[in-house]
This record gives structure tokens, C-alpha cells and sequence, in this order.
């Protein structure tokens, strides 16, 4: 098993100039192992428990508007942050979000955004202990047709 103690703190290793998998590979790790592993805090480094920072699950929305006539396209991300309680939660879950607003041309020359949307949901995560299997998020609909509409996933369609 990975020792969790090694790695860089998620804020840390996301906000830096060295993007997250590069920074995996460069320390013996894949991608896919980077994720699996719980990243620890500074003070979880020097041998404690962080006080007060909990993991919280925010929902976050971004958007492109589209480009030559065609329809917005939306992308849901689901993002753990460390707080000491909801508010604070979302303003680091914004504060994520806005760090990847982007522009840039695509391959048919036309410039393509990416912007916040909205942070739509933001709590404290289920379990609290990530060094192993644990739920994080959950939520609750009554309108399962509208459901399947809305997640392409179910359907097999392609984005």
C-alpha cells in the first residue's frame, strides 16, 4: 500500500505550477494512483491530526456556451475540499472552480470557454476517514424519467 504520508496536500498539488499527474509521475506514481491515495495535509505530514478541516463534497457546474450554432455543453464535477465548515467549503470549491475558467481556439478555429457556472451543492462529506472505502455524496430525486433524460450515461448516448 502507498504511503498517504508523502503526498502533497490536494489544495497544494492543484493550485501549484506542477499540474497534478505530472506531479504524480515525477514522485514513482501513475495517475490512477495519485487518485486512489489520500492526499495528507501539512500538519498530517509533521505527524497530526489537522484540526477543524473536514472534507466536504461540493457540486460544482461549468459551461460552454457553445460555438458556431451549436448547443451549450455543461460538465458537472464533483470536487473534495477541506474545510472547517460549509462556507468555507464553498468558497474553496469556487475558488477551485474559477482556477479552471479557460478559453482557447479548437480545431475548427473557432474560440471555445469554459466558465463557473454555478457551485451547486456543497456538504460535508459522509465518512470522514478517505484512507479507505467510504461514501462521500449523496443526494436525492423524485423524478426518475427526467433523470434519465438528463444523464446521458444511462442511455449509452456519446457527448
Amino acid at each position: 500500500m502507498l504511503n498517504p504520508k508523502v503526498l502533497q496536500p490536494a489544495e497544494r498539488v492543484r493550485t501549484e505550477s506542477v499540474p497534478p499527474r505530472r506531479w504524480a509521475v515525477a514522485h514513482g506514481r501513475s495517475a490512477a494512483e495519485e487518485t486512489e491515495c489520500v492526499l495528507a495535509t501539512d500538519a498530517e505530514r509533521e505527524g497530526g491530526p489537522v484540526r477543524g478541516l473536514r472534507p466536504h463534497i461540493a457540486v460544482v457546474l461549468m459551461e460552454s456556451p457553445g460555438t458556431g450554432g451549436s448547443d451549450p455543453l455543461y460538465e458537472e464535477s464533483v470536487v473534495l475540499v477541506y474545510a472547517t465548515d460549509e462556507a468555507d467549503a464553498r468558497k474553496r470549491a469556487e475558488r477551485r472552480a474559477r482556477s479552471r475558467e479557460t478559453s482557447y481556439l479548437n480545431d475548427r478555429g473557432e474560440t471555445v470557454s469554459w466558465s463557473l457556472k454555478r457551485v451547486v451543492d456543497v456538504s460535508a462529506a459522509l465518512d470522514e476517514d478517505l484512507t479507505q472505502d467510504a461514501d462521500l455524496y449523496a443526494r436525492h430525486f423524485r423524478d426518475y424519467g427526467a433523470y434519465e433524460r438528463f444523464e446521458p450515461l444511462l442511455s449509452g448516448e456519446e457527448l
